[in-house]
Parts: C-alpha cells; sequence; structure tokens
C-alpha cells in the first residue's frame, strides 16, 4: 500500500488490462483510454504482468493529475490502482453502453431502429464543434468548429426521411441489366422521333433534379443524417435515370433531340436558388409532383414495353422524392407559417424569369402529342394533343391537391399552380 493512502475497500469503476506490455505510448495510451470510461474521482484498476512499471505509472499520473493509490500483488499479475484526477474529462459526457437495437422480422434492423439511447436525441440546433462526430458519440472537448449552412432542425428535419430511405434501399434497379434492351422493337419513325424527343426532355430536367440536392448535401450538418441519407439515394436515382432516358434515346438509333430555351430557363432557375427551404418547395413538392404525373401519361402511351418499364421504375424513384419535399415544406410552414409568402415571391419570380424565353418547348410538346396519338397524321395530332390537354389540367388539379397538402389554402394552391412554369419541372 502507498503511503498516505488506507483502502478499506473500493469497486472499481473499469478494469483494464495491458498484459505484458512495458510502460511506454500504447501502454500509457490504453491507460489514458481506459480514464475516459469513468468520471473524476473514480476508480480504474489495471492488470499488469510487468510489476516493474509502478514506477513509471505513478510518475504518468503526478503528470497527468491522477492519483496513483496502491498496487497489489493478484499472483499471475499485478493490480495497479489508479483514481481519476478531477476535471480531467476531456469529454463532456459519457457513451452508450448495453443499449441494444431491436430486431424486426428475419433479425433486420432498420434505419429508424437506431433511434435510441444518445443516437435518438436529435438537437435543433448541433453545436459546430460536433463537426463529423456521428450522432449518439461523445466529442472530446477542443474539435474544431466546422460551418455547416444547414445546421437547425426545422431546416433539414423530416421524420419520414429514414423510412424513405429504406425504401430507396429496397427499390434501386440497375438500368444496364433491369431494362430488358435486347426486346426493344423497331417502331414507326414519327414515333420512335417522338419518344427519343421526350427522353432528351425527361434527361435534361433529371440533371437539374441531380445538381439541385447533391449541392445542399455538404451544407447540411451530420447531426442530421437521415435526411443526408436520403437525398444521397435521391442523388444516386437521379443519376439512373439521367442514363436510362439517355439510353432510351439512342437505342433504336434515333438519338438525343432538340433542347429548347425555355426548358434551360426553367431548370436554370432552379439550379440558383440557394434557400433550401425554397429550393425543395420548387424541385420536389412543384417540379418532380408535376414530374409524376408526366411520367404516368408516358407511361400510359408508350409504344413499347421498354420505355413504358423505363419510365415505370422512374416514377416509383420520384414519388419518394415528391413524398420528402411535402413532408420537409409542411414541416417547415407549420413551425413558420409566414414562409408561405416567401413561397409566392419565388413562383412568381420564376416565372417571370421563365417567361422571358422567346417560344416554348413544342418539340417536346409535339412529341407527347404523337406519342398520345399514335403518330404525326393530322388525325393523330388532334387526339393527341387533345391529350396533353387533358394531361395539364391533371397536373394542375394535383399540384393543387399536393400544395393544400403541405398547408395552403385552395385559393393559394390555385395562385400558385397557375404560376408554375409551362416546363412541368
Amino acid at each position: 500500500m502507498e503511503e498516505g493512502f488506507q483502502v478499506i475497500g473500493y469497486t472499481p469503476k473499469y478494469i483494464c488490462n495491458v498484459g505484458n506490455l512495458l510502460p511506454g505510448e500504447e501502454y500509457f495510451l490504453i491507460i489514458h483510454n481506459a480514464l475516459t470510461h469513468v468520471s473524476d474521482e473514480e476508480i480504474v484498476e489495471i492488470h499488469s504482468t510487468q510489476p516493474d512499471g509502478k514506477e513509471d505509472l505513478k510518475s504518468w499520473c503526478k503528470l497527468n493529475s491522477h492519483i496513483f493509490l496502491e498496487s497489489i500483488d493478484a499472483g499471475e499479475y499485478t493490480k495497479f490502482i489508479v483514481q481519476k484526477g478531477q476535471h480531467q474529462a476531456n469529454f463532456t459526457s459519457m457513451p452508450d453502453w448495453g443499449v441494444k437495437l431491436p430486431r424486426g422480422k428475419n433479425g433486420t434492423i432498420r434505419l429508424k431502429d437506431w433511434l435510441t439511447g444518445r443516437m435518438a436525441k436529435i438537437m435543433d440546433q448541433p453545436h459546430a464543434y460536433l463537426g463529423f462526430v456521428p450522432r449518439g458519440a461523445v466529442a472530446e472537448a477542443g474539435n474544431p468548429e466546422f460551418t455547416f449552412a444547414l445546421h437547425n432542425a426545422d431546416e433539414v428535419w423530416t421524420d419520414n426521411a429514414a423510412d424513405l430511405y429504406e425504401q430507396a434501399k429496397t427499390s434501386q434497379w440497375n438500368p444496364t441489366t433491369d431494362i430488358p434492351w435486347n426486346e426493344l422493337a423497331e417502331l414507326p419513325e414519327d414515333v420512335e422521333w417522338a419518344v427519343c424527343q421526350i427522353m432528351t426532355f425527361l434527361a435534361e430536367n433529371e440533371f437539374s433534379a441531380f445538381y439541385v440536392p447533391a449541392k445542399f448535401l455538404h451544407r447540411i450538418h451530420p447531426h442530421f443524417i437521415e435526411p443526408i441519407l436520403f437525398l444521397a439515394t435521391l442523388v444516386l436515382d437521379e443519376a439512373r435515370h439521367i442514363e436510362v432516358f439517355t439510353k432510351r434515346a439512342m437505342a433504336n438509333g434515333g438519338g438525343l433531340q432538340f433542347s429548347s430555351v425555355m426548358t434551360e430557363r426553367s431548370l436554370h432557375s432552379l439550379y440558383i436558388e440557394e434557400d433550401y427551404f425554397k429550393s425543395s418547395f420548387m424541385m420536389h413538392v412543384l417540379g418532380e409532383g408535376t414530374f409524376l404525373d408526366l411520367l404516368q401519361f408516358i407511361e400510359r402511351h408508350a409504344p413499347d414495353e421498354v420505355t413504358r418499364k423505363i419510365v415505370q421504375l422512374a416514377r416509383q424513384d420520384e414519388a419518394r422524392h415528391v413524398a420528402y419535399g411535402i413532408a420537409h415544406v409542411r414541416q417547415q410552414l407549420i413551425n413558420q407559417p409566414n414562409l408561405i409568402h416567401s413561397l409566392f415571391e419565388t413562383v412568381e419570380q420564376r416565372q417571370q424569369f421563365v417567361a422571358a424565353a422567346a417560344g416554348g418547348n413544342s418539340h417536346t410538346m409535339e412529341a407527347l402529342a404523337i406519342l398520345a396519338g399514335g403518330g404525326r397524321q393530322p388525325e393523330h395530332i388532334q387526339k393527341g394533343f387533345h391529350a396533353v390537354k387533358e394531361l395539364q389540367a391533371k397536373m394542375h388539379e394535383n399540384r393543387i391537391k399536393r400544395l393544400v397538402t403541405i398547408g395552403l389554402t385552395e385559393d393559394q394552391a390555385m395562385k400558385i399552380s397557375t404560376l408554375h412554369t409551362p416546363n412541368f419541372m
């Protein structure tokens, strides 16, 4: 027993085993880490087969303001008893231990199953010093501060992000192997051109849907990992869409067709928006919401099974994106109802920007009419344009429903829907 200290009895809070390590870098690293598992003035018991390390350990404890209490011969090893010094904690709290995740059917663990213990504590505004520290882990004091533009829960958090992420994982498909390309038959030239023009338009819009969420990913604080993981799947979805739409345009020899100034101006207005709330509203609620109706229209009038399969798979992906956008925007409007005014301003500004384009997206409109009518003959075109007008009316009706879902009145929804870009997205 060390002089000046009398042990009546103690229960170590933590036991670490340094084995036959001699005092040195690894030896003291293990002991240092062991002491982080206990609070100030609590006891750590160190087991060592090297009793001669006692003096080195005593010196290290003194240097680091810990208290070396005693050494005890335990036969095959020596026990060194150390009391953690006061104010030695570089960590503000202790990690979880013994908190097990629930298992689902067949032993599965879903993303939202990790919402337990420390991991379940979602901060309204996580500290900048948490940086890339996983939510639930314990950060050491002295971390550098990370600057994330989107660091408030209200800005990015949605309760459905974890479920949408699970859906995205199980719904992944491969444009190379999951599309029956060898079954693509030759089509009449007019119809093939229409498909190629529509695929060009779809791919062009999906570039915007790819870049916009991607640019926000690095701005979101890692504390909100669920929305980040979902957005990552969203970006991958759009990558697949660009690939598959481009392949379909080229597969039968038609190739990519025309791009209009109006389309580019419409997509540019999405690309330059730097406010995440407004971007989510325009992209996921208005744009991709309308895109769902367009894809359903193409699926219904597809002239071949390959084209139908392509837009069917893409529409399943887009439905997840819209579900996220609706939940995200609705949550923000619940917390800050005055944000509705900013939506009107954003849509009006975008409408004015797009309206400055001369002409319109005439090639795509004709292509949709050919697809719906079955050809370019006058009787086909007439039938086709009638179907396109019905599509536009359906888009308007469904936009209003989505806008009411996020918290707008019927009148507000009607006004915003009327202002929406004729580019669809």
